[in-house]
């Protein structure tokens, strides 16, 4: 059992879409980076004091960053990628000064990036994907293309596939607003083979079952489609009442399990306050037949993670109406529930520190120290 307790609060004049801990400044100790809706950064330390802030991205949303040590010089940097299709990197002094590393333009807003061995050699290298329809393998020491593919239209998402028998083997697979999946060799981005459905395509996982390597994906067509790896076979489709939105592979005790969300935008129309909505989407569990282990219904799933907590596996789920949940990962039990006004845009769990935090659409940040009862 857990029991959460609020820290501190933190609140920005706009937007906070996104937040990273860690040793940014490379001095020893993390600190939270918030990235906002006009391209700021905002520097906090743990306990929530306001280090600095700095404009990065001038008037162009920033989606998504990353700490990291960009040329292995055991010192981290920091990857960004939003709105202006620049994809940049920078390293940070002591002083939180940002010295610009290299930058790679995409030709539009790019939908999300990768830092892990794409190719196979043992070393990290950002993959990244955009709305101008290309998908790129960058070296993340100067930014040159290691490789690159183009869709019909814009990629939303994409994973890293590893042989089970051959770790160097790496195949990334994508989605694409063309309702196509593609799957193409990690290291050199040869296409070994793609699928297309009727509509946009929003997520894809992969699954393993006693006798099959399977791909999983969703999206506008409001079903779950589950594809055999090797042969491509539709295997299985469930229907849903909503977007399918997200969803992602996870082990407990020792099986395949996946997580699945979908997603309703009827919030989008300003005669309905969010609050006097009761949303039809849903956060559920399956086991690699999708067979349902769990369910909660009336759930707007904006943003989750999975954590170890206390020997326990749990989901930390954030949502549209800015409530945060803490699930149990094997039955679906929700240990805890904290309420806010506002929805939740991004949560990061610290282990070391057992600290929780997360943003919001009005600019809130919040930190919750996790205990054990």
């Amino acid at each position: 059992m857990v029991n959460i307790k609020e820290q501190w609060d933190f609140h920005f004049s706009e937007p906070i879409l996104g937040i990273e801990i860690g040793d940014v400044s490379n001095n020893g100790q993390n600190e939270i980076i918030g990235f906002s809706n006009s391209g700021k950064l905002i520097f906090i330390s743990l306990n929530g004091k306001k280090i600095t802030e700095l404009e990065v991205s001038e008037n162009s949303s920033i989606w998504q960053a990353k700490i990291c040590d960009l040329d292995r010089d055991n010192k981290n940097g920091i990857i960004l990628g939003g709105l202006d299709g620049l994809l940049k990197t920078f390293k940070c002094n002591s002083s939180y000064e940002l010295q610009p590393f290299w930058a790679h333009q995409f030709g539009a807003s790019i939908s999300g990036f990768l830092y892990s061995d794409v190719t196979g050699d043992g070393n990290e290298e950002i993959l990244a994907y955009s709305i101008d329809k290309s998908i790129r393998c960058l070296n993340p020491h100067d930014g040159t293309l290691i490789w690159g593919q183009i869709f019909e239209e814009g990629i939303g998402s994409a994973i890293l596939w590893q042989d089970p028998t051959n770790s160097s083997e790496k195949e990334v697979i994508a989605c694409g607003n063309d309702g196509t999946i593609r799957n193409f060799k990690g290291k050199s981005g040869e296409l070994n083979w793609f699928k297309r459905f009727n509509d946009k395509i929003r997520c894809v996982s992969s699954i393993k079952s006693n006798t099959k390597e399977m791909i999983i994906c969703g999206g506008d067509d409001k079903k779950l489609h589950v594809i055999d790896k090797n042969t491509q076979e539709v295997l299985n489709t469930l229907q849903f009442d909503d977007f399918v939105w997200k969803c992602a592979s996870f082990m407990f005790e020792g099986k395949s399990y996946l997580l699945v969300s979908t997603y309703s935008f009827i919030y989008f129309d300003d005669s309905n306050k969010i609050e006097n909505i009761e949303f039809s989407s849903k956060v559920l569990c399956l086991d690699t037949q999708l067979e349902k282990k769990w369910e909660i219904d009336n759930i707007n799933l904006e943003c989750f993670l999975q954590a170890e907590i206390f020997s326990n596996n749990y989901f930390i789920i954030g949502t549209t109406k800015g409530k945060i949940l803490i699930i149990d990962a094997g039955t679906g039990n929700i240990f805890a529930e904290i309420n806010k006004i506002s929805c939740v845009n991004d949560i990061k769990y610290d282990s070391e520190s057992n600290i929780l935090i997360s943003c919001h659409d009005n600019g809130s940040i919040f930190a919750y120290f996790i205990g054990n009862s």
